[in-house]
């Protein structure tokens, strides 16, 4: 790999676009392009990439290119989210982010070169802010002294970094959603097929050439 992704600490964080032979696992949701919001309900911006811990194998951000109005610049503004720290929407391809219009626009902005740990740390403390109790000085003093304590590789192990914690709540979601949802047709009533069977009749169910449970019933043939 050509280009240097490590960190000041010795980890190696990369663009999920730049990672030719990386892809998102299978079952979980690429959001790259999907709509983000605030958690006032403002849209702030799209999922513009996925930054990736190479040697932890783990999604560590979700990079955001705001809105013009948010950004409040001429040009592109980017800004990284803890992946942890991001939900999906209730419906929709949308990520929301758990602090208001007016904090997300006060992120630090992410230029795409080398991580530093100091704006890491500066990222991080918008986020564990947010979650805990906006703007209280209490928090905002613990904060900043997590910020200022030399960390290592172990960084990564808060929550705040846990794509399992993001991904994993869209899979639930659609799992419930399916189980919740009976079998519809193009009306949108429940489709109810019944087909009568005498007692000699012998039935079956297998799996189609569509992937789909059909179910047969053979009967004798009367002479």
């Amino acid at each position: 790999m050509a280009k240097n992704y490590r960190t000041e600490d010795g980890a190696q964080i990369a663009p999920l676009s730049e990672l030719k032979d990386f892809q998102i696992s299978e079952g979980y949701k690429d959001v790259r392009g999907w709509r983000v919001d605030s958690t006032d309900g403002t849209k702030i911006g799209k999922v513009h990439d996925l930054l990736v811990d190479l040697d932890g194998m783990r999604t560590r951000y979700i990079d955001v290119r705001l809105e013009s109005a948010i950004a409040a610049t001429h040009g592109d503004r980017d800004v990284l989210v803890p992946i942890g720290s991001a939900r999906f929407a209730d419906e929709g391809d949308v990520v929301v982010l758990p602090l208001t219009a007016e904090r997300a626009s006060l992120l630090p902005a992410y230029d795409h070169g080398r991580l530093t740990r100091s704006y890491e740390s500066e990222v991080r403390r918008h986020f564990t802010l947010g979650e805990a109790a906006a703007g209280a000085a209490g928090a905002t003093a613990v904060a900043a002294a997590e910020g200022d304590r030399p960390v290592g590789r172990g960084f990564y192990d808060h929550e705040a970094y846990d794509d399992r914690r993001f991904f994993e709540s869209r899979k639930n979601k659609d799992i419930n959603a399916a189980a919740a949802s009976p079998q519809r047709d193009i009306h949108g009533e429940v489709t109810e097929k019944r087909i009568p069977v005498a007692p000699e009749d012998s039935v079956s169910i297998k799996r189609g050439e569509s992937g789909n449970d059909e179910v047969i019933v053979r009967r004798p043939q009367v002479e």
